[in-house]
């Protein structure tokens, strides 16, 4: 242990902040800052480098991104088994990097990269494959993950509360060099990426409005992913420049949430990092903006719904503008109350209509957005959100509205207090941000200080005619440009090889945490109201904000006329409140009414503030009661369902893991499917779906209450706020689908407009819920498909390049009567299909067996349950998902035990047993002219599928 005395340093904070962060700075300028959460036994972690893509060199764009993807390679400790013969094999593959990127000759540039591929095979025999992640997951850590953006590169985990040493050990480990080791496989990678990208379209109309709003800054003038020509051309000593100038202690920061010790978090931070050296950071330039006068046009084309977005500029984050434009943007757009809401959304005026803020250091962005409805064009929905506007700039908002927002706003800080991730990501943002925690902290009551005029004034300088609009237009994109990838030999890569720094790291024992199961009886009180309903009670022992369900055993897959009833309810007013009205009474109170309907159940939750839980069920129950129809708004309805319907079928992850997912384990007719016809939405009345809401209550339900008021208090004010008069009727029956067995292979391919193929291969294991698979599963997840030092990950991806995103997953089933699935997925490029669909094939019928690694992955899970902790908020939900599956207890436990128990041999006889010799159906969604069909073909039984056929209109 270092020789720092943490008693000699006071840690304060805030009296009024409410995560109570500790903030700490090493001497060498590293910065710590801490949340302490006793209510679960992890700690979530983020390590900060403030600097993005915004410092990437203009002629090696890219570069951050692709760096924050080497860091989990390892160093000259981590990830080799002979460092001094490594490092000269990279020291060579770095120099034929520079003469690649400095020749212009094909051919030439060609026979370089046959060079490189020679030596970086030879350099794979000293290599301890994605060692990194087999050692967080050796310690129990999950979301194992980064990201990296414009101001920022972010490196996360979330680990048991014991392991705080090692992991700061780890760490100081793998950011003190980097070792550029698997270099182009995993440019590779990055190039998959940045092909995957020209798919979507949310991410080419936000670089497009960054690059007409930031036209002299990098902002706007490269994106994190980089530009075609510099991925082609990468260099390790840039690479390597950028790590030494901007990976130094003085702009980085430790982040910490959770159940730890915040002395021993320092003293271990300074042992740790202590000696890591301070370095001064380059000044940032960029040219300063034009003003803008006239409005910028940009128009972007994609395959998914078309919509229109509108963007200001305003000043960077250490200015009160993004303050101010967060607060507008809590006035136009609440989900309840905001301009928005009432004159848009309620009103059916848009499909859809939203506000966004995006706060960077050197400027802010507010931003409108908005869907047409049937019939409606972009440029009438721009022109309805610009009266939003201009609605704020004349003050056209009730005075209350403003204090409402800052209610609210103090409800999100509330509801951030319960969670590790909320606290890290607020104060990761104001480290990235440069914003002081006291200012932080203090927004709230800083905002609350406004005048109606100061937001007037605001939007009268700020929200001007010099904005940029985007129109996403559906339709095939001529810009869609293709990174072609120089020909790669798979690297051979050993998973048996371990690090001498791995075994001491593994030998050094940390004392296991004792698991914690929960009893659900002893913790959900049961009482039963005068009506025979019956209520589930947990204390909520966290803070001032309640929930209440009423919960309705029957759905969509009961009724579909419920299910539409349920959509319409949001829309409609009483006789005491219109719709708008309505929603802004639950507003002003600090509540929230969500309803929802899925294939087998509905609820009606009331949230938010306890004080006012009672006006909150009042209001329940009058619009249940005297809910008012409305042909108009029924009308409208049906109309924006068939228009989403329409939508549906251009998003890709929908189409793939909804659609043919649904059309692959139940055939033509599924719970997804079996829907109104637009003949039938048609015929629907509105007092029909009205006398069915006024029903609702009349039917069999159950209520569930997280509140801090006692069970009897909850009883007696139900008995009298809650009245059912008459016997319940029963609920209506929910139709059962079957699950289809998987017989033979079968290929299901749908003709789409992408750029890359994605490939989904499914195979039902079981006909029902099987308890050992359920125990055994997320063993054979962690060691096969799921993780970065997972087989599939480390054969496809690490080793061979084949695809940038793949995995392979045994499910669990929501219901006893429904089965296990196995399923596959690759996302790659047509022309790595053949290869990458035999490799998982491979993977599949002859699972590698690495007895190391299974232990290791069996020890990880271990570590988990006994650092994981099911909180009072998630204990009903959890003891409900139990029940479906036919127990009554946590099944944690058995889990656990069961774990305690196996070997390598189990897990090997588990997937010969339910896994190898397994057919599958294959769900293909690509360009077919980009794809070779007679290999497609000869997967299996061919069904050639249109949108109609998996969707069912």
């Amino acid at each position: 242990m270092s020789n720092f005395n943490v008693k000699n340093y006071k840690l304060t904070s805030l009296p009024d902040d409410p995560i109570q962060m500790l903030s700490y700075r090493l001497q060498n300028g590293m910065t710590l800052y801490m949340s302490v959460n006793p209510s679960e036994a992890r700690i979530y972690t983020n390590i900060v480098v403030r600097s993005g893509s915004k410092q990437d060199p203009a002629d090696t764009t890219g570069l951050a991104h692709y760096m924050e993807h080497m860091l989990f390679k390892g160093t000259s400790k981590i990830g080799t088994v002979d460092w001094e013969k490594e490092k000269a094999l990279l020291e060579k593959i770095s120099d034929l990097f520079e003469q690649h990127r400095a020749t212009e000759d094909a051919e030439e540039r060609a026979k370089i990269y046959q060079q490189i591929d020679q030596f970086s095979a030879e350099a794979a025999q000293y290599i301890a494959p994605n060692e990194y992640d087999r050692l967080t997951s050796a310690i129990g850590a999950k979301a194992t993950n980064a990201y990296t953006w414009v101001d920022q590169t972010v490196y996360v985990n979330d680990i048991p509360t014991n392991e705080l040493s090692r992991w700061m050990e780890l760490e100081s480990e793998r950011f003190r060099m980097m070792a550029l080791r698997l270099f182009h496989t995993e440019l590779e990678t990055v190039y998959e990426e940045f092909n995957i990208s020209q798919d979507k379209d949310f991410r080419k109309a936000n670089n497009a409005i960054r690059s007409a709003l930031f036209p002299h800054h990098p902002y706007g003038t490269q994106t994190t992913i980089g530009s075609p020509q510099h991925l082609k051309n990468p260099s390790h000593i840039k690479i390597q420049e950028y790590f030494k100038t901007y990976y130094v202690p003085n702009n980085m920061g430790i982040m910490l949430a959770g159940d730890f010790d915040p002395p021993e978090a320092i003293a271990l931070a300074e042992q740790f990092f202590g000696d890591y050296q301070a370095a001064e950071l380059p000044p940032f330039h960029s040219k300063m903006p034009e003003a803008l006068h006239q409005p910028i046009v940009r128009e972007v084309y994609g395959q998914e719904a078309p919509y229109v977005e509108i963007a200001w500029r305003l000043a960077g984050s250490q200015t009160d503008d993004p303050l101010l434009a967060s607060f507008i943007r809590h006035l136009l757009y609440n989900q309840q109350a905001g301009l928005l809401d009432t004159h848009l959304n309620q009103a059916q005026k848009v499909l859809d209509s939203e506000a966004w803020v995006w706060t960077y250091q050197d400027y802010s962005v507010l931003g409108l957005f908005g869907k047409a409805r049937n019939g409606q064009s972009l440029d009438e929905v721009k022109d309805l959100l610009l009266q939003q506007i201009e609605n704020l700039k004349e003050g056209a908002f009730e005075d209350w509205l403003m204090e409402a927002v800052i209610n609210e706003l103090k409800l999100y800080d509330i509801k951030a207090t319960e969670s590790n991730h909320a606290r890290i990501n607020a104060m990761t943002n104001t480290f990235i941000l440069g914003i002081p925690w006291e200012k932080f902290i203090r927004r709230i009551e800083w905002l609350s200080q406004l005048r109606k005029e100061d937001v007037v004034a605001f939007a009268k300088e700020k929200l001007h005619a010099g904005h940029v609009v985007l129109y996403k237009r559906q339709g095939e994109d001529p810009n869609v440009i293709k990174v072609e990838k120089p020909p790669i030999t798979p690297v051979q890569l050993n998973r048996k090889l371990s690090s001498e720094y791995a075994r001491q790291f593994l030998a050094k024992k940390t004392k296991p945490l004792k698991p914690v199961f929960v009893d659900f009886e002893k913790k959900i009180k049961r009482a039963k109201l005068q009506s025979g309903i019956e209520l589930a009670y947990v204390y909520n022992g966290l803070n001032s904000l309640f929930r209440l369900d009423f919960i309705f055993d029957m759905g969509k897959n009961s009724s579909k006329e419920l299910s539409i009833a349920l959509l319409y309810l949001p829309y409609l007013g009483t006789s005491k409140y219109s719709p708008s009205e309505f929603q802004q009474e639950l507003f002003r109170l600090g509540l929230a009414l969500d309803i929802s309907c899925y294939e087998d159940r509905a609820y009606l939750t009331i949230s938010g503030l306890e004080e006012n839980i009672w006006q909150g069920v009042q209001l329940l129950e009058h619009l249940i009661q005297d809910v008012q129809a409305d042909e108009t708004i029924l009308e409208n309805i049906i109309s924006d369902i068939l228009v989403k319907r329409s939508n549906a079928k251009q998003n890709r992850n929908y189409i793939l893991r909804t659609a043919m997912l649904n059309y692959a384990r139940y055939g033509a007719m599924s719970a997804f499917t079996d829907r109104f016809s637009e003949e039938q939405l048609r015929k629907l009345t509105a007092e029909q779906l009205c006398i069915l809401i006024k029903k609702l209550f009349r039917f069999e339900h159950r209520i569930y209450a997280n509140v801090q008021f006692t069970l009897d208090t909850m009883v007696a004010k139900l008995n009298e706020l809650h009245r059912v008069t008459a016997k319940p009727h029963a609920p209506l029956p929910n139709k059962s689908y079957e699950q289809l067995p998987t017989e033979q292979d079968e290929v299901l391919f749908l003709d789409f407009p992408i750029v890359q193929v994605d490939v989904l291969m499914s195979s039902r294991i079981t006909s029902q819920f099987d308890l050992d698979i359920y125990c055994m599963r997320d063993l054979f997840n962690e060691y096969f498909g799921m993780g970065l030092s997972s087989i599939v990950f480390q054969e496809i991806r690490e080793s061979r390049a084949f695809a940038y995103s793949t995995y392979a997953v045994l499910t669990a089933p929501r219901k006893q009567s429904q089965g296990h699935f196995f399923q596959a997925y690759l996302g790659t490029q047509p022309d790595k299909l053949k290869d990458a669909v035999g490799s998982m094939q491979e993977i599949i019928r002859q699972m590698p067996v690495a007895k190391a690694q299974i232990e290791n992955a069996r020890h990880s899970l271990l570590r988990k349950i006994e650092s994981e902790r099911l909180t009072d908020r998630k204990v009903f939900w959890e003891a409900q998902a139990v029940k479906e599956l036919g127990f009554s207890h946590d099944l944690a436990e058995d889990i656990y035990q069961r774990l305690k128990r196996t070997n390598a041999e189990e897990l090997f006889a588990f997937y010969q047993q339910h896994i190898q010799q397994r057919p599958f159906t294959y769900l293909i969604l690509g360009d077919q002219k980009r794809l070779d069909m007679s290999y497609i073909q000869s997967l299996g039984t061919f069904k050639r599928l249109s949108l109609e056929d998996v969707f069912g209109y």
